[in-house]
């Protein structure tokens, strides 16, 4: 298990630069969106009759946060495979 981490480790500091600038920029979109549906679900716990789509924007702020973060990670693999 300590050799595969130690794997991946070395594998992500070889990316090139804007593949890690790809990597990070997804990371903080997902704690962004993830952090906004947080709040928002919070907020509606507590005001649960002011706006009645809030828990479908709650999901889909959280599902797209993940999609954006997993597209930015594959797209800086590629993008690293492709330019190396």
């Amino acid at each position: 298990m300590l050799q595969q981490i130690q794997l991946i480790r070395k594998r992500l500091k070889k990316l090139n630069k804007t593949s890690k600038v790809l990597m990070k920029a997804g990371l903080w979109c997902l704690l962004a969106l993830t952090s906004a549906s947080a709040i928002l679900a919070v907020y509606n716990m507590l005001a649960p009759a002011e706006f009645s789509n809030l828990p479908l924007l709650i999901q889909s702020l959280f599902t797209y946060g993940f999609l954006v973060w997993a597209e930015l990670t594959v797209g800086a693999v590629i993008l690293d495979i492709v330019f190396q």
